[in-house]
């Protein structure tokens, strides 16, 4: 008998399953970014997976002096399958900036597992109206597009970082013509500033689209590789598994699906992303999966994996930071974009895709979940930072901000009693603004409670908001429960 160490796990991601049960496939993996790849995930320490079973007790209630009082249990169903596991946030720059966790979030927000773009060639210039929130690209023989169909925008290059925040990401097809695409830019708060600026001369000769949540690009001048929720609005996710090497003995999870992102920040720690989800069935292999130094994988599973990385960059937090922009003012009379800057001491973002599983109820059988469906998308988090009085002078991106955790406290108790649906646009920067490996959230339309304060040896605030989605151009954005734009996220890697 073997006692099986956690110190000896390792965690495979594949999207190669059976495309109607998903269960995992036992051969055929490959080494690549295709459908049939399987990844090596690097995880901490807590990482755990288990299946129930729901049972029924059948009692008798009798009368008399010598009453039956036994009992009957069944097994009725077995509960979907759980499983937690954790991930430090690591992009690197490889060409383009990567992490291994891309494959996780493509998972949670759509159904294309896979980061391939279509390129547009002939383009000829772009321009970005700051008003409308919209991007013009002109070109000789545009590549037919669909009005309305939604795609994550990366790789148009700029002057100035600021503007290529502002052109990349998440957009919608407004309008088409074999010369012209107009896209509207879902996410138009892609960089906070004091205030709305024009952006400047843009070049397009790369421009890609990219129907996945991931969107890579190349780490210079200013790029990042983007995350966004722009094809979240779906029933169900991506079918995936997960193969697991428990020292001595391996599993697979089949038909699994992502339900929960918790990225956690604080001054001392790493960063780090806490990921749960469910599936239908837990197996164990009937030989245990070994895996060689090139990435093959032998015994329970057949064919190749592609290899963790393993020098990219952490990230700490020492550094992080929180730009705050009032979207729709504060109160009756309240002011468009007015700013705040916040040094953060920590903080949590919660991103959970309320997936509810669906299990029959046959009489004489234990029934296994058959289905599940996606329920609200909610994002929600929290920020600390010490209670800074008095006004600040801090200049980001071209924007000085006068206005800190004390002013943002005033300005929302003034504002409690009237401001019924308040909207800030918020820029996360993990890792610090100014360094060149981070990773920023962008999430235009967040309400905010007002912050509570804590007393301890120095004063701080903890700021509790609610993301939401949003239309509308900067000066009268709307919420709208129809669109998907709460999140853009951006990797940065040098």
């Amino acid at each position: 008998m073997a006692l099986n160490l956690i110190r000896n796990s390792r965690l495979f991601f594949t999207a190669k399953v059976n495309a109607t049960t998903g269960v995992v496939d036992s051969s055929g993996f490959t080494a690549d970014a295709a459908s049939t790849a399987a990844y090596e995930i690097q995880v901490l320490d807590g990482f755990s997976f288990s299946q129930n079973t729901n049972n029924e007790q059948i009692t008798v209630s009798e009368a008399g002096t010598a009453p039956s009082r036994g009992q009957r249990s069944f097994n009725t169903s077995l509960a979907p399958v759980d499983f937690s596991f954790s991930t430090y946030i690591r992009p690197k720059l490889s060409t383009d900036v990567i992490c291994e966790e891309s494959v996780l979030w493509n998972a949670f927000f759509g159904t294309d597992i896979q980061n391939t773009a279509a390129t547009f060639t002939g383009m000829t210039g772009a321009t970005y109206s700051s008003t409308a929130g919209e991007l013009t690209v002109t070109g000789t023989a545009m590549t037919a597009l669909t009005v309305g169909d939604k795609y994550l925008i990366n790789g148009i290059t700029s002057s100035t970082a600021t503007d290529v925040r502002v052109v990349n990401g998440p957009a919608t097809v407004k309008t088409y013509s074999a010369t012209s695409i107009v896209f509207t830019m879902d996410n138009q708060f892609n960089t906070v500033s004091a205030t709305p600026g024009t952006v400047g001369t843009l070049t397009v000769t790369a421009m890609k689209l990219y129907t996945s949540a991931w969107g890579k690009a190349a780490g210079t001048s200013g790029g990042a590789s983007y995350l966004a929720s722009h094809a979240s609005n779906k029933n169900q996710l991506q079918k995936f598994g997960l193969l697991m090497i428990v020292d001595n003995v391996s599993y697979a999870i089949d038909n699994c699906a992502m339900n929960q992102a918790t990225i956690d920040f604080g001054l001392d720690g790493i960063a780090t992303i806490q990921w749960t989800g469910q599936a239908t069935a837990l197996r164990q292999l009937a030989s245990n999966i070994t895996t060689a130094t090139a990435g093959t994988f032998a015994g329970g599973v057949t064919g190749s994996y592609n290899q963790k990385t393993t020098d990219a960059s952490y990230i700490t937090n020492k550094l992080s930071t929180c730009k705050l922009k009032t979207a729709a003012g504060l109160g009756s009379g309240g002011t468009v974009g007015v700013g705040y800057y916040l040094a953060l001491t920590g903080g949590s973002i919660t991103i959970s895709n309320n997936i509810n599983y669906i299990t029959p109820a046959i009489l004489g059988v234990v029934n296994p979940p058959v289905t599940y469906y996606t329920g609200t998308r909610s994002i929600t988090g929290s920020l600390n930072a010490y209670l800074n009085t008095g006004t600040i002078s801090t200049t980001l991106d071209s924007n000085t901000y006068t206005k800190g955790t004390g002013e943002l406290l005033k300005d929302m108790l003034a504002a409690a009693s009237t401001a019924t649906e308040p909207m800030f646009a918020i820029e996360l920067a993990i890792g610090g603004l100014a360094n060149t490996t981070k990773v920023e959230l962008a999430m235009p339309s967040v309400s905010i409670g007002v912050p509570a304060i804590n007393a301890e040896q120095v004063i701080s605030a903890t700021i509790n908001f609610t993301a939401a989605p949003s239309t509308g151009a900067y000066s009268a954005r709307i919420y709208d429960l129809t669109q998907t734009n709460e999140l853009t996220v951006r990797y940065y890697a040098a």
